[in-house]
């Protein structure tokens, strides 16, 4: 560790943020992320949330939504449909 860097409970001291907090949040970020929200996908895929959209309408991809009928509401794709779409839609270039 360099002489620099801070540790888990200077940051903490500093921010005012408890330090289990702190550790719960450095964990999360090696835990595999299982949904996907549209912007995301956007980000990830470098196009509009509407491209997305169509993207996922003609694969068919299933889309996780708990609004009703007529609303709307965020909605959010399972990690592994991602996969499966960007390994069909990627191409190796040579």
């Amino acid at each position: 560790m360099s002489s620099d860097a801070l540790s888990i409970s200077e940051i903490s001291a500093l921010f005012n943020i408890p330090e289990s907090q702190i550790r719960e949040r450095i964990a999360s970020r090696n835990s595999p992320q299982a949904f996907f929200s549209i912007q995301e996908l956007a980000d990830r895929w470098r196009c509009s949330r509407g491209t997305v959209r169509n993207r996922l309408r003609s694969s068919g991809a299933l889309i996780l939504d708990f609004a009703g009928p007529g609303k709307r509401s965020k909605k959010a794709i399972a990690a592994g449909v991602v996969f499966q779409l960007e390994n069909l839609k990627s191409k190796r270039v040579c």
